[in-house]
């Protein structure tokens, strides 16, 4: 619970600086209602079980902004969001999780970045993360093995059309995608993928607008190198109270293309604080993550989206060495923000993955010169 809302604060943070940094005169209320399903394909009953709910967010205008970077990405608006999913008619794996589930109510930083335009008609994609509350998971119903905790990680994605109504009154119609796990903080935590449509409404207030604004914060803007250290843990099965700690490190070197986008490629190494041990099966198993070694490391590729003191980074990679209890997890990936206190240092909230299970989150300090 520590580490997620240490995840929110990151976000939560680096808008309030943009905030203080750039002060944009036109606001919005936007009300989506929702009805979707679970889109958890090796879950049973893909596109079966209703979802309902809906979103709503307060957004901040930036697009008169000169900054390059949103020039490049196409943004045109920030703000918080809040989102509601009522989760109770979902079966779950083979009808063995029915009525496991609860309601989720949680809080996101979202970005609106416009990808076209087609006449009136502005095609949008709008992705968000944040903290949900879900008054059901395992340790308070056993028969939820998707969500390990009360609190967990929310990351939500939608893409759809705004059509202006009038002045002040803009249609919404589109898809969303919305995550929910605590990154293995305890276990069991499989996550939980919902899909969904929406018809919405966006209320604005247009203003005649003053001169262009500028941050006075910007991106390193050249190559650099990139050091980072952290700790993390993850959970032992059916035991909320004991953690499993590793620390991930790496080192990279980072190809500056704009102040949006950077390349990047380096090497990883995680060690475990405890390390697997048939004899104890129960209490050192990490699924996909389970080493005989203390050390296990590999090299990577990927790339950086800088927004504003956000940098969300994703990069995948293949084992040098990992000497391991489950032969197939030779790949892994990480993705994760950073919020950068400054061009040269950030603290980051990194989590590394097998296939489409969350090892751990890495919580640590970055340094580039």
């Amino acid at each position: 619970m520590k580490q997620k809302l240490l995840t929110f604060i990151f976000v939560i943070t680096g808008w309030a600086f943009a905030e203080a940094q750039i002060a944009p005169e036109n606001h919005s209320i936007i009300i989506k209602p929702i009805f979707g399903t679970h889109i958890n394909n090796d879950q049973g009953h893909l596109f079966q079980d209703q979802i309902t709910g809906f979103d709503a967010a307060y957004f901040k205008e930036i697009s008169q902004n000169s900054d390059k970077w949103i020039g490049f990405s196409g943004a045109k608006s920030y703000g918080i969001g809040f989102i509601f999913r009522d989760l109770s008619k979902l079966k779950g794996t083979k009808d063995t999780s029915a009525n496991a589930f609860g309601q989720i109510y949680g809080l996101v930083a979202q970005m609106d970045f416009q990808l076209f335009k087609v006449g009136k008609a502005k095609f949008n994609f709008t992705p968000g993360v944040g903290l949900g509350y879900t008054n059901k998971y395992y340790y308070n119903n056993t028969k939820n093995r998707f969500l390990g905790s009360p609190v967990n990680e929310t990351i939500k994605a939608d893409l759809g059309m705004e059509l202006p109504m009038s002045k002040y009154t803009d249609l919404l119609i589109g898809l969303g995608f919305l995550h929910v796990s605590n990154g293995g903080a305890t276990v069991p935590n499989g996550g939980l993928n919902t899909g969904n449509i929406y018809v919405g409404l966006k209320l604005n207030n247009p203003k005649t607008l003053t001169a262009e604004r500028k941050s006075t914060y910007t991106t390193l803007q050249r190559n650099s190198i990139e050091l980072n250290a952290g700790l993390g843990a993850r959970g032992v099965f059916a035991n909320r109270n004991k953690s499993l700690y590793k620390s991930g490190l790496y080192a990279g070197y980072n190809f500056y293309l704009n102040d949006v986008i950077s390349l990047k490629a380096g090497a990883d190494a995680v060690y475990y604080f405890t390390v697997f041990d048939p004899n104890n099966y129960g209490n050192t198993f990490q699924n996909y993550g389970t080493s005989y070694d203390h050390w296990r490391t590999g090299i990577s590729i990927g790339a950086d989206i800088n927004l504003w003191r956000i940098t969300v980074a994703a990069q995948v990679g293949k084992y040098i060495h990992y000497n391991r209890l489950m032969d197939k997890a030779n790949w892994y990936w990480t993705f994760g923000p950073t919020f950068n206190i400054t061009p040269h240092i950030g603290l980051q909230a990194k989590t590394y993955m097998h296939f489409a299970q969350a090892d751990f989150v890495n919580w640590g300090v970055v340094y580039r010169f």
